[in-house]
């Protein structure tokens, strides 16, 4: 089934967009540092912030990775267990999937904020790049707030992807 438009497809469509440039700029720039970080170990050459800069884009990806996920509900869900209980127990099961996104997401929001401020307020740097934590933990807040919009598009835009027990179509 395709996508069922919204209200909200245009502001979507944005948040989708920002999401692959960043997504795909953290990739390039993962990919250049390891290229350097081989290449220095070839000539003998040792580039000490590569791996830590390695560490922190792909922490950078990751997050950003799973709250994209979520935008066409493209999240991994086992639903065999699910599939076996009565049709209003899957329907509760359906909602109790968005809510307890919801509650995760807003829970990388609100401890993702309090430990990036926490990072600032000590001011707290990176070995290696000596960069503040802060700017590299604000990852957290900030995918937690892009998954709860790719939770809200699911919900509006690919219900049949997250409907269990057969309501695919």
């Amino acid at each position: 089934m395709e996508r069922k438009h919204s209200p909200l497809s245009k502001f979507f469509d944005v948040v989708d967009k920002l999401e692959d440039i960043l997504c795909g700029g953290t990739l390039v720039c993962l990919l250049l540092v390891v290229l350097l970080q081989v290449g220095g170990r070839l000539v003998g050459v040792t580039l000490t912030w590569t791996e830590e800069t390695t560490r922190f884009l792909f922490l950078w990806m990751m997050f950003l990775a799973v709250a994209a996920g979520f935008n066409r509900a493209e999240s991994s869900r086992v639903v065999i267990l699910v599939n076996m209980l009565p049709r209003p127990m899957q329907k509760v099961c359906t909602v109790l999937y968005y809510v307890v996104t919801l509650g995760f997401f807003a829970f990388m929001v609100k401890y993702g904020i309090d430990l990036t401020m926490q990072k600032f307020a000590f001011n707290e740097m990176a070995t290696a790049v000596a960069i503040p934590m802060g700017a590299i933990m604000i990852c957290v807040p900030l995918c937690g707030f892009l998954g709860i919009i790719g939770t809200i598009q699911s919900f509006l835009e690919y219900p049949h992807k997250v409907a269990i027990g057969g309501d695919e179509k």
